[in-house]
């Protein structure tokens, strides 16, 4: 990007640092979602709460809200809880290109690199009357629960019609061109209970460890597809002096785009059954949830969209890291694509540790986010 073009780094920080330094644990996104509208209430065409239930809500602003056509700039507020093992201070630190805090990386670096970006192409534009493509940006709650946010958004037919959508979370610089889908079951391992001497009984907690090692195994199985299977809990109820009758998992399945939801639940309910050896009765059903899973989803190579993403990335980054990739994991992107029919991007900046202690973000790809991102605001804007 040419000199004196570049979004303020110092800007972008103090953005970032304000954003880490508020609680917004999935559910109580109030105090993060007031400080997004006191920001953006004096610079935005209009901005609004959207009231989503069980969490704290949306913020939808409009930049441009009188142009014809728009873009949409989704990412969400909320964050994990704070795990044991943190060395920094989970609401934020800074050390060298460096910051730390809880959400940091997932995803509130994405957010401030939205809201600074926004704010410098409308500089740059004379005012949101001058703006022919307009902004939506969207700051949704519940992202790392059960996306409510998200689903309330799509539902609400605010997305409809819109050019595409940058969906931020962190790629390391990477374009996501897609994402995985997800299925999650809970299983109900049924033993026989007995004395811990009698050899007639059948401990549920024993079968139900045989039955997650042979889960874990099916991305390699051929008909699989890929994608992965991770365990999330296993429970039972602790006795003193008998085999557990009963154990309960939970077993978290993605699998890759180019399968449906159906397909892929039977596929990987067929192989659970296939198990040699299980003494125990299972039954198996999809985890209960107050929205759709997330199905996956990939753009086509030449999605107008995508193409236009790639040359603003392209002209301010380069040709490093500039092919799309489908991302290995679920994303809020997939309720724009299969209910608003919008074309959603997913890029993020570089950081580690996300959703674990210590997690931090390189402030200096943030800076980079922001920066194609006002490229590509402003390339979308006709000429007067």
């Amino acid at each position: 990007m040419p000199p004196g073009f570049s979004v303020d780094r110092e800007s972008v920080k103090k953005t970032l640092l304000d954003l880490v330094s508020i609680k917004s644990f999935s559910g109580e996104e109030g105090l993060i979602a007031d400080y997004i509208i006191d920001r953006l209430s004096s610079v935005a065409d209009r901005v609004e709460h959207q009231p989503v239930p069980d969490c704290g809500g949306n913020v939808i602003a409009y930049f441009g809200e009188k142009a014809e056509k728009r873009m949409i700039f989704m990412t969400h507020m909320d964050t994990t809880e704070v795990f044991a093992g943190w060395t920094r201070s989970p609401w934020g630190e800074v050390e060298g290109d460096r910051v730390y805090g809880l959400g940091a990386l997932d995803a509130k670096s994405s957010l401030a690199a939205m809201l600074e970006a926004i704010l410098e192409a409308v500089k740059r534009l004379g005012g949101t009357p001058n703006m022919s493509t307009g902004v939506m940006l969207v700051a949704v709650c519940d992202e790392e629960g059960f996306s409510r946010g998200s689903y309330e958004f799509v539902k609400s037919g605010k997305a409809n019609r819109a050019l595409g959508a940058v969906v931020g979370s962190p790629t390391g610089l990477k374009i996501g061109k897609g994402a995985y889908g997800r299925i999650v079951f809970d299983v109900e391992v049924r033993g026989r209970a007995a004395t811990d001497v009698e050899e007639e009984g059948i401990n549920a907690i024993v079968e139900a460890a045989k039955l997650v090692l042979w889960a874990v195994d099916y991305p390699k199985h051929r008909s699989s597809g890929g994608g992965s299977v991770a365990p999330l809990s296993i429970k039972s109820k602790e006795t003193v002096m008998v085999h557990p009758d009963l154990c309960l998992l939970r077993l978290d399945r993605h699998y890759p785009p180019g399968e449906s939801e159906q397909s892929a639940k039977r596929k990987f309910l067929s192989y659970l059954k296939k198990m040699k050896g299980m003494r125990a009765g299972i039954k198996i059903t999809p985890t209960k949830r107050p929205t759709p899973f997330l199905t996956p989803y990939e753009l086509a190579a030449d999605d107008e969209f995508l193409v236009k993403f790639m040359e603003a990335r392209k002209k301010v980054l380069g040709e490093q890291d500039a092919e799309p990739i489908v991302i290995g994991t679920v994303s809020d992107a997939s309720y724009l694509y299969n209910f608003a029919n919008v074309s959603p991007v997913i890029f993020g900046p570089k950081g580690g540790n996300r959703h674990s202690p210590d997690e931090y973000v390189l402030l200096d790809s943030v800076v980079d986010v922001a920066n194609v991102l006002v490229e590509l605001i402003l390339s979308q804007q006709t000429p007067t």
